[in-house]
């Protein structure tokens, strides 16, 4: 059975979302890893500083058209609700006063996992919180990084929650934005949710480069 109250935070730029996010989403719900899975979409990711994502309404949008019928599944846009970058912390205490009876878990990828101790105010955000870290093919859990870099009650934390036997999904955004750009939304079928793939047609988001 879930957790009753549980809630898993899936934060990210969704830039697009791919079904690799939403098989993982899948993957929480009927394991019972969570009751239930909101994803949170990041207007100004301070871990990516380079990256202009596509306009944040419609990264959003795009989510939502995702998980439409998926019982379990919602959209929180409350990290558009604040200015300047989008710090996991800050939206987790927000997220624990405005639902106070819930319970929230962090899902990030085994290669987030291995450069947390980076993030801002890590060591409270690791302590006052939860996470689960899923596999990133080719970029797995380094636990003796985390060991070397965390106090140990706050590494058998973090190890406790990497997810084992929970299913690989051998994409990325960047993957996908890469061939959007190379060859047109219609050969990324098997990469993106039918309605997503409608949508970046519908709004021409990420155009091929030969403008084709």
């Amino acid at each position: 059975m879930p957790e009753e109250n549980l809630t898993a935070v899936f934060g990210g730029t969704f830039d697009p979302v791919h079904t690799g996010h939403i098989g993982l989403a899948d993957y929480l719900l009927k394991t019972g890893r969570a009751s239930r899975v909101v994803f949170l979409p990041a207007p100004h990711p301070p871990h990516k500083p380079g990256l202009t994502p596509a306009p944040f309404a419609d990264r959003a949008a795009m989510l939502r058209a995702a998980i439409a019928g998926r019982p379990g599944m919602s959209v929180s846009e409350i990290e558009a609700e604040r200015p300047g970058p989008s710090y996991t912390v800050d939206t987790l205490d927000v997220l624990k006063k405005r639902h106070p009876a819930e319970r929230f878990v962090w899902m990030i990828g085994s290669d987030s996992l291995n450069q947390l101790h980076l993030w801002y105010e890590a060591e409270r955000l690791v302590r006052e919180n939860r996470f689960l870290s899923y596999p990133r093919p080719g970029d797995e859990a380094d636990l003796d990084l985390l060991k070397s870099v965390w106090p140990p009650e706050l590494f058998a934390k973090l190890r406790d929650g990497i997810l084992t036997g929970a299913p690989e999904f051998d994409t990325s955004s960047t993957a996908v934005r890469q061939r959007l750009s190379e060859q047109g939304a219609d050969a990324c079928r098997d990469l993106l949710p039918g309605p997503v793939l409608n949508y970046i047609k519908e709004h021409k988001l990420y155009p091929q480069r030969n403008g084709e």
